[in-house]
């Protein structure tokens, strides 16, 4: 079964992720989330742990990233990333939901940069849906501070991820036919900002293994919760796995 978790959450654990790159590091993991759609239960999926830095590639978990601009204290580049978030009415347990049709992840491009400061550090990014799947853009602005110890690194995060309406309307948006077909209620949605928190865990065992840990929670807006696809107005998913570092 695929991972089922709302663009926030997943995007949020990357980005999370993502500032304590080492140069090259593989591994495993377990994500636990809270399907914010109605008729999934919550579920535990396996995911790869990737990360690479060189001196202007990089690959963060599912973003790879072309940073063409890049100093102490600044760092721009194009982006392109995989976008998990699906529905797929075949794994869902209530009778109206499997009525509908199916809302498929994609591939995004875009671009981002990064401002590095004493205080921590700041994010703003934009992407496009390149495979027209939504047709949609998603935009993010966030914070991230990092705490080091002698073997624990603790990064704290908050931020807000911008969802425009074609994005919203494709994943969480009802049609006619799809609620003559199932008998939930047609829904338009706008787009949304959805607030999260977040905190990324990476403590060293060895000199090249590390054990790793996310936690992100989202609120959802308006727009997404007044869906009749969703039963919940808030998410919630954690990530643990284990990396080794070359």
């Amino acid at each position: 079964m695929m991972i089922k978790k709302n663009l926030l959450i997943a995007a949020a654990l990357l980005s999370a992720s993502s500032a304590m790159a080492g140069e090259l590091s593989l591994g495993a993991g377990a994500v636990f989330n809270e399907s914010a759609y109605k008729g999934y239960n919550e579920n535990t999926s396996a995911v790869p742990l990737i990360s690479y830095e060189g001196d202007n590639f990089y690959v963060r978990q599912m973003t790879a990233g072309w940073a063409f601009w890049k100093d102490s204290k600044n760092e721009l580049s194009l982006t392109a990333s995989w976008m998990p978030l699906h529905f797929d009415p075949d794994d869902n347990d209530e009778h109206a939901m499997k009525q509908l049709d199916e809302r498929k992840a994609s591939a995004m491009l875009g671009g981002a940069y990064y401002r590095h400061e004493s205080w921590g550090g700041l994010k703003f990014a934009v992407s496009a849906d390149a495979m027209d799947e939504s047709g949609g853009v998603v935009g993010e602005i966030s914070y991230f501070h990092p705490f080091r110890l002698e073997r624990l690194t603790l990064i704290p995060s908050m931020g807000v991820f911008y969802y425009d309406e074609s994005f919203n309307d494709y994943y969480y948006g009802v049609s006619g036919n799809e609620s003559r077909r199932s008998g939930l209620d047609k829904y338009t949605a706008g787009d949304s900002w959805n607030p999260y928190v977040g905190v990324v865990a990476k403590y060293q065992l060895t000199q090249n293994l590390f054990i790793n840990a996310s936690a992100v929670y989202t609120v959802l807006p308006d727009d997404v919760k007044n869906s009749p696809m969703i039963d919940r107005d808030d998410s919630f998913a954690l990530m643990t796995g284990m990396s080794w570092r070359f």
